[in-house]
């Protein structure tokens, strides 16, 4: 079986020994079959004679192990106490990766898409190919992407909403928000696979800005310089934490955005009138077009 994926700018290539199901949430995001993808993602079910780490675990977060050995990586998806479920191995540029699904602790093999591509390292793929990951809100508006960003329960949803219902703009997503250069602009994805209100739109637009959000009790806005926007998206970047390498990539992408996008600090009120100055901002530093 043989899927086209487009996730934050970057085509899968996912060959599978086996059919799979393609998960509802998935389908904006599938693509026409070319050769023009960015990497090979091949899916077996050979447990026993897959490529295995043998060394010392170099990181780890809430579900998957990693590891380096000589010019191969490993990312080991664990399974509790039936032990690991997947082992993802592949090179340092990404052309190809195989992973190897342990069907022995399921009482049903894996058959859905989305469920194998929790099984990838899909943090360190996207940065492999200049994708930032970022926790924000998106919406789209007059052909601009516009970001929510800030730590859970500071009210991105909420502000994404109040744009849908009082200015007709498109929710893109909820939580999770990928962000690419092409051809010298940045553009917006949203992400099918996780998030707590993900809302699985495969829409492209250009950046227009990002808005870094703090609860208050009227509503103010102020463009902030490069460096002192940076900390508090490093801080919203979803990325392997424990990887300085990671760490660093990620820097160089925010240095990078911000060299091109503004980033606006918004105190505000969960209501209309953070909209109207919010919207009457951009529109004076020319983010957005009025109507």
């Amino acid at each position: 079986m043989e899927v086209y994926l487009q996730l934050g700018g970057v085509l899968f290539a996912i060959q599978s020994e086996r059919e799979l199901d393609i998960d509802v949430e998935l389908s904006a995001f599938i693509q026409e079959k070319t050769e023009n993808y960015d990497l090979i993602v091949s899916i077996t079910w050979d447990w026993d004679n897959a490529p295995k780490p043998e060394g010392e675990m170099i990181g780890q977060d809430l579900i998957q192990n990693y590891y380096i050995e000589g010019d191969r990586r490993f990312c080991e998806t664990r399974g509790g106490w039936k032990g690991a479920i997947a082992c993802a191995s592949y090179t340092a540029d990404f052309s190809h990766v195989l992973c190897a699904v342990n069907e022995k602790p399921f009482l049903q093999p894996p058959k859905m898409l989305g469920s194998l591509l929790r099984m990838l390292p899909m943090r360190e793929i996207f940065l492999h190919f200049g994708t930032l990951f970022l926790h924000a809100s998106q919406i789209a508006y007059n052909g601009r992407g516009i970001l929510f960003a800030a730590p859970s329960g500071t009210g991105k949803t909420t502000q994404a909403r109040l744009w849908q219902e009082f200015c007709g703009a498109e929710i893109i997503c909820n939580d999770r928000t990928l962000l690419r250069k092409h051809g010298g602009v940045w553009h917006t994805y949203g992400y099918p696979l996780d998030g707590s209100e993900p809302v699985r739109s495969g829409a492209v637009n250009r950046l227009g800005c990002v808005v870094l959000l703090e609860q208050g009790k009227e509503n103010r806005v102020q463009r902030l310089s490069p460096g002192k926007a940076v900390g508090p998206l490093m801080r919203q970047a979803v990325m392997d934490c424990w990887s300085a390498e990671a760490r660093e990539g990620v820097m160089n992408l925010l240095f990078s955005l911000l060299e091109d996008v503004p980033v606006f600090l918004l105190s505000c009120t969960p209501d209309q009138h953070a909209v109207e100055v919010l919207k009457g901002k951009l529109e004076e530093e020319e983010v957005i077009v009025n109507g």
